[in-house]
């Protein structure tokens, strides 16, 4: 992803920077259950199919750690076609935080701080802290799926034939505790690691829309 080429804002205080990180990984269907898993006879049909699903509703908790400090944060996600919404709370304190967004903006609301909205997540995240990141392809990402953009380094799949590790856009992400919802073999936890930080998400429910 090339480097957008504006200011850098003064940075986020550690509270708000926290939450930016939600945003990264925040990276999603019926509930888990402990059903045998759907068999994935061909990947590349599987993937396309489950990369059209544009509904679904996730209730799961983040773990954020770096050399110098962690946190965790409970994460409840409502995906529509056009639109979500991310609600954010618990131990990061300071109240509920809410990531909304839609096809022409996303915005970061917390009481009290003055919100901060950009066109997209990866504009969101440059100006509150001055990077670029991936953060689109967390929506493929999350349901256990590469981003269909962007360069594979290397994929590894379990005996289910679900993707058990990922490496892209300079992410390492690994895979487990799959359960079955609905068609999909969906995973119940995520990890994910560049450089010094390490993301955890791990997915308590799932709810598909019903057919």
């Amino acid at each position: 992803m090339h480097r957008v080429s504006r200011p850098k804002s003064a940075p986020l205080p550690r509270n708000r920077l926290w939450v930016c990180f939600i945003v990264l990984a925040t990276l999603l269907n019926g509930c888990t259950t402990t059903q045998p898993l759907p068999g994935i006879n061909n990947w590349d049909t599987y993937q396309a199919r489950l990369s059209q699903l544009e509904n679904w509703k996730l209730q799961g908790k983040l773990g954020v750690r770096l050399p110098d400090d962690s946190n965790s944060v409970y994460v409840d996600w409502e995906q529509a076609p056009k639109d979500y919404a991310i609600r954010l709370s618990g131990p990061l304190g300071q109240g509920t935080t809410w990531i909304r967004g839609s096809d022409e903006t996303v915005s970061l609301e917390q009481a009290g701080h003055a919100p901060l909205s950009a066109e997209t997540p990866e504009e969101l995240i440059y100006n509150a802290l001055g990077w670029n990141l991936p953060i689109s392809d967390l929506f493929y990402w999350v349901r256990g799926i590469p981003a269909p953009r962007t360069h594979i380094t290397n994929q590894e799949k379990t005996e289910a034939g679900a993707l058990a590790f990922l490496e892209q856009a300079g992410w390492q992400l690994t895979y487990s505790r799959y359960n079955a919802v609905g068609p999909w073999q969906l995973p119940g936890k995520i990890v994910a690691r560049r450089d010094a930080l390490k993301l955890t998400l791990v997915i308590k429910e799932w709810h598909l829309p019903e057919n």
